[in-house]
């Protein structure tokens, strides 16, 4: 009797210790070290899922990528894969950069920024307009990547827009007279190169004064003469100090893209240069003085 009462006993103390343990809670998720989400300027940083649940691609958390992969091992252990497969995050927020001394999620590549700061910040602080890269695929190196774009005297650097150009419109005079004239009358004009650069215009059809821009459409149509012309493109030398003179007799060629005819009002040439060579593959443009086109022109 006494042995059934021990033999009953220890069934119950085998049970108790082998049938009876809580199952280990699962693994909701990794954690990350706040240490491995340091960074310093010019390191990398990557992005890694932190859920042990999901097998899609949410969006994780940015760490510095000399732990990126060991992140990665941990998360596909978690989950139960032999190994973790690459995606594309689809969340607002898929790439990784260091600011500041540390790894922060961004909606940018890598490539839009430098040194910590945005490239957005960098394009239109130097005079560009931003477009970005959306053709650059998340957590790709992307190196068509150009998100800049730049005036025609500047091209797009690590420092941003810088001039290439180094003349400034303001150191070329463009003189015109009479100031009055009708489509039939001849203008004349003087080109002033007041700078320490040599400058280059650049002529069409023989002329630099091929464009002119009338103020009463805030200056933004063009007029030109040779439309449906097919020209040699020349560039006219003015040395520093230098000034040269033009007489433009064709103004009742001019017309708009649509075929329109200049009117009355008040008009300026405008004339593309550049400085260093005579390429134009970078230039920049300076406006005339004004004048009027006047339907006749009194004889007081």
């Amino acid at each position: 009797m006494g042995m059934a009462r021990f033999g009953s006993v220890l069934l119950v103390g085998l049970l108790a210790a082998t049938g009876c343990e809580k199952p280990e809670p699962t693994k909701e998720r990794i954690e990350i070290a706040s240490a491995h989400r340091a960074c310093e300027e010019g390191e990398a940083c990557g992005v890694v899922e932190t859920s042990c649940q999901s097998q899609g691609c949410e969006c994780g958390v940015a760490v510095n990528e000399k732990h990126l992969s060991e992140y990665q091992r941990e998360l596909a252990e978690c989950r139960g894969q032999a190994e973790l497969a690459t995606c594309d995050f689809s969340c607002e927020k898929p790439f990784g950069r260091c600011f500041k001394g540390a790894c922060v999620l961004t909606s940018e590549p890598p490539e839009l920024f430098r040194r910590g700061r945005s490239l957005q910040e960098v394009c239109e602080r130097s005079r560009g307009t931003y477009l970005g890269c959306p053709e650059c695929p998340p957590n790709t190196r992307c190196k068509s990547c150009v998100p800049c774009d730049c005036p025609s005297s500047h091209r797009w650097t690590k420092k941003g827009c810088q001039a290439v150009v180094r003349t400034e419109a303001r150191d070329i005079r463009i003189e015109t007279r009479p100031p009055r004239v009708t489509l039939n009358d001849k203008v004349k004009t003087r080109v002033h190169n007041d700078s320490k650069r040599k400058i280059w215009l650049k002529s069409v059809c023989g002329t630099p004064f091929y464009r002119a821009r009338k103020k009463e459409d805030a200056w933004e149509t063009s007029y030109e003469p040779f439309h449906a012309a097919k020209c040699k493109l020349r560039a006219v030398e003015i040395d520093p100090g230098e000034s040269r003179p033009f007489v433009i007799g064709n103004l009742d060629d001019f017309r708009t893209p649509s075929d329109g005819a200049p009117g009355p009002g008040t008009y300026r040439f405008e004339v593309t240069y550049t400085d260093g060579n005579k390429s134009f593959e970078h230039s920049a443009v300076v406006y005339s003085a004004e004048f009027d086109v006047v339907a006749k022109v009194s004889s007081r």
